[in-house]
């Protein structure tokens, strides 16, 4: 009686080719999850930006007057991540919270992004719109 030995496994052309499909689709996937990953950066500045917002009108029912940037403390400007760098500038009566993109981020479509003493929320420098950059 002879017994047939037959192989279990893969030729190298079957490797080869499950190999291009799976490169085939993280080229296809790769850009979609950089933006991804810079909106979920830009919906954390956006949250940070409007936290810091309300401090200033607390500060301004408390005081009466808007703080001014030099009296403002460093945890109220504070963005977590190295994504993006919120600055302000202030009066009495107004002040303007901006969020400029640092390394990576400066890719994102959206620019600067800013929301001043009015709630009014804007973008700088953008390819977007500020109701773009600003909504879901």
């Amino acid at each position: 009686m002879k017994q047939t030995h037959t192989s279990q496994g893969f030729t190298l052309i079957e490797l080869l080719i499950a190999l291009a499909c799976v490169a085939a689709l993280a080229t296809l996937a790769w850009p979609s999850y950089q933006s991804l990953i810079l909106k979920s950066h830009r919906a954390q500045t956006r949250a940070s930006l409007l936290q810091a917002a309300h401090w200033f009108e607390r500060a301004a029912s408390a005081n009466g007057s808007y703080p001014l940037a030099t009296d403002v403390p460093a945890s109220v400007l504070q963005i977590d991540g190295q994504h993006y760098k919120m600055t302000v500038t202030s009066t009495a009566q107004s002040y303007t919270l901006s969020a400029t993109p640092l390394g990576t981020q400066t890719a994102d479509a959206c620019g600067v992004l800013t929301v001043n003493h009015l709630g009014v929320r804007n973008v700088q420098g953008a390819n977007q719109t500020a109701a773009q950059c600003w909504g879901r």
